[in-house]
């Protein structure tokens, strides 16, 4: 048992229930095609939605366990390079792009401005670092 936090400046961690910490990063950056993560596409608006799907090929891999907290975690982690989301509901994604920055991760909306808890809409896209958030959006979003 442990739990996943992150405190603003201070970095994110996994307490163990023994109280040991471990610290959190994200995994380091590679190019889109060497690049595997979550792509929530189930809520994007035609026409992206197309769009993204027809791009997704151009990744080595992508998936869905449809739990942004689990999702946030395992980016945080290390265990895949990017998260993609469309539906920005606070309580689903605000904890979890708090652990993913503090893990040395970078996101942001689509059009590039910074994530902001109470703006619901405009997608989040989270990538190792801000170069690889451009090719992914590249990759992935251009129009």
């Amino acid at each position: 048992d442990d739990t996943a936090l992150a405190l603003r400046g201070e970095g994110a961690w996994v307490e163990r229930a023994d109280g040991t910490r471990v610290d959190l990063r994200v995994r380091p950056a590679e190019a889109p095609a060497r690049m595997g993560g979550i792509a929530s596409w189930q809520f994007l608006p035609e026409p992206l939605r197309s769009r993204v799907l027809g791009r997704l090929p151009r990744l080595a891999a992508t998936w869905s366990y449809r739990c942004a907290a689990h999702e946030y975690r395992l980016a945080a982690s290390g265990g895949c390079h990017f998260l993609l989301y469309h539906r920005l509901l606070p309580w689903d994604h605000a904890p979890g792009w708090l652990l993913h920055r503090e893990a040395g991760g970078h996101s942001a909306h689509f059009d590039g401005a910074e994530y902001r808890p109470r703006q619901v809409s405009g997608g989040l896209l989270c990538a190792p670092d801000q170069a690889s958030w451009e090719a992914l959006r590249e990759a992935l979003l251009a129009g």
